[in-house]
């Protein structure tokens, strides 16, 4: 399985690594240019643009921080989400609000790709050594698709639901809820 991943950031540069070390055939993209090069050392493919990443990739996965990077590259100066193949599973695993989340599940439908929002619990150091803990929703054969990519860099998977909004509103409220006492 061939797969896109952009944002080589703290947490994905080890989850990608994660994946070349499973034998995955990983084309990799960053807004910062040389953030790529440790995954280049790994046998990882750099890409120009994101939408070189995305070409005959069966996945794409990425791990933005936000709200606005995720504008930026999908709808933005790169309109991503105009290369992105029908067919294609879209792995987003970066922690996003609920609002976008049910905009990028419309755009994704309209567009006849699957989505599956897979944000993560856990730190770099749990990333590289494939313990971060991941929520995921999407529809069941889109989850199933995933699994195996998430797998390796996870210690365990939650199903939150088959809605993609539903996993970025379980880490939203386990991101900023208050500890318990």
């Amino acid at each position: 399985m061939r797969i896109g991943f952009l944002a080589l950031g703290a947490m994905g540069t080890p989850m990608a690594l994660r994946l070349l070390a499973a034998g995955r055939e990983l084309s990799v993209w960053n807004r910062t240019e040389g953030r790529t090069k440790p995954l280049l050392r790994e046998g990882a493919i750099a890409a120009a643009t994101p939408s070189e990443a995305e070409l005959g990739a069966d996945a794409i996965i990425t791990m933005f921080p936000d709200d606005a990077a995720y504008e930026e590259v999908l709808f933005g100066v790169h309109r991503l989400i105009d290369a992105l193949s029908p067919g294609v599973l879209h792995i987003l695993c970066g922690t996003i609000s609920v609002l976008f989340t049910q905009r990028l599940t419309t755009e994704h439908a309209t567009r006849r790709i699957d989505l599956v929002c897979a944000p993560v619990f856990g730190n770099p150091t749990d990333a590289a050594a494939g313990r971060l803990w991941v929520v995921a929703a999407g529809a069941d054969q889109a989850i199933a698709r995933a699994r195996p990519l998430l797998e390796a860099f996870s210690r365990g998977i939650t199903i939150a639901g088959n809605e993609p909004q539903q996993a970025s509103a379980l880490k939203q409220d386990a991101t900023f809820s208050p500890p318990l006492s």
